[in-house]
């Protein structure tokens, strides 16, 4: 385990937040939320932590700063179902969380640690606070509330529809599954959603509404407010992220193809996507590049650095966000609106949560590429982005998003001393 220089001020309670990988080594926003939620505690005077987990295999990638931890994990020997890590990895994390001295565990993700880790936290007398970013917890596909195959929303899950989604396992092993998640997230003192809908979701199949706090994610502000682009012969569109079909790039690729078939709004505008392939099979990346290959106005910018996002952004007139599941509060939409720019997103969960239609963006109807193409063409027009930057809310900055987690942290306290 590595560490930088960890300072303990007497009588100072010791905060550890955990995220399933460090943002050196990926850069998805529930590990991005975590890391900015860390260095916004530390400015605020707070003795916290980072513990990344970090796959053996990664090890000579990660890059820690001054308090930081790696937590090695073998992902090959981890089950994803049941969410169980090996017994090596939980008395690692205790014995880590007992070294220094932590009080109380925010995880970001039970990824890697395995559910059971939570029992084994609060048994060494450590309060657990868990930040839900997905619904992973009731949800066995990638924790997207999204059917298989037929790629449709689901409402809430149960053994019997779950087990449709995936025949290979039994109705008793999602029951199981669930009871034990149910059971694991007993021993939280308190949940923290960055949206109504994720904290509804989670509500709904048995969180405690009590126990849940509502905090949106916060973004670093640019030094300087990013400017708008003078220039209109070429309307810019931006898409970041990670690239694979449930962040709905397919449909941003159909959507290409339908743009197009109208040659005077193609002459008028690029898309620029950024981002990076993680595991992703070669016919949905040979798509992809002959897409770009096809079509003029649509260009690859590969991965980025997220201290760039900023930037990145304000080089765009509008940022796309395409995906086809529900979403929580994308820290995607968070850093756009603070680059000062609109979002074109699909319009439900989380998305339509944050993005006013009309107002502060523009919602298209989901996996409808075609639809998509109509709000890129509407959004070509100086007074409708002039109309939605104006009304754009301010999101939180790290500091102000700690500010909201230390007065969680602080009732936990309170409440089991």
């Amino acid at each position: 385990m590595d560490s930088g220089d960890i300072r303990v001020p007497a009588g100072n309670k010791r905060i550890a937040i955990y995220s399933h990988t460090h943002p050196s080594l990926t850069s998805g926003g529930a590990e991005i939320s975590a890391y900015n939620l860390f260095r916004g505690l530390r400015a605020l005077g707070w003795d916290a932590i980072l513990i990344a987990a970090c796959d053996e295999s990664l090890r000579d990638k990660i890059d820690l700063g001054p308090n930081e931890f790696a937590l090695p994990v073998r992902g090959g020997i981890y089950d994803h179902f049941y969410h169980i890590s090996s017994v090596e990895v939980r008395r690692s994390l205790v014995r880590l969380l007992q070294e220094q001295n932590v009080t109380l565990f925010n995880a970001h993700h039970f990824l890697h640690i395995g559910i059971g880790a939570f029992s084994d936290i609060v048994s060494a007398g450590i309060d657990v606070v868990f930040t839900m970013h997905e619904f992973l917890a009731i949800c066995h596909n990638h924790g997207q509330l999204v059917t298989r195959p037929g790629q449709t929303l689901c409402h809430g899950p149960s053994p019997s529809a779950c087990q449709r989604c995936y025949p290979e396992h039994s109705r008793q092993q999602f029951a199981v599954r669930q009871s034990q998640f149910a059971a694991a997230l007993d021993q939280v003192s308190a949940f923290i959603a960055p949206s109504q809908f994720l904290a509804d979701k989670m509500v709904e199949q048995g969180v405690v509404a009590a126990r849940v706090s509502i905090i949106e994610n916060g973004v670093p502000h640019p030094a300087r407010p990013p400017s708008s682009r003078h220039s209109r012969d070429n309307w810019r569109f931006g898409y970041f992220g990670q690239i694979n079909p449930f962040k709905g790039v397919g449909v941003l690729l159909d959507a290409c193809a339908v743009l197009a078939r109208r040659p005077d709004l193609a002459a008028r505008i690029r898309i620029a996507i950024h981002g990076n392939f993680i595991g992703q099979p070669a016919a949905f990346i040979d798509r992809f590049n002959a897409a770009v290959e096809e079509y003029p106005f649509l260009t690859y910018l590969g991965a980025y650095d997220n201290q760039n996002v900023a930037s990145l952004m304000a080089a765009c007139d509008y940022v796309v966000m395409p995906s086809t599941w529900w979403e929580n509060s994308p820290v995607v939409i968070q850093e756009a609106l603070g680059a000062r720019r609109p979002v074109i997103c699909t319009g439900i969960g989380g998305m339509a949560e944050k993005i006013i239609d009309g107002e502060t963006g523009l919602h298209f109807a989901r996996n409808d590429p075609a639809d998509l193409a109509d709000r890129i063409a509407q959004a070509a027009d100086e007074a409708l982005l002039a109309k939605l930057q104006s009304a754009l809310p301010t999101p939180p900055t790290p500091i102000e998003m700690a500010e909201r987690y230390a007065a969680v942290f602080d009732q936990v306290a309170k409440t089991t001393a």
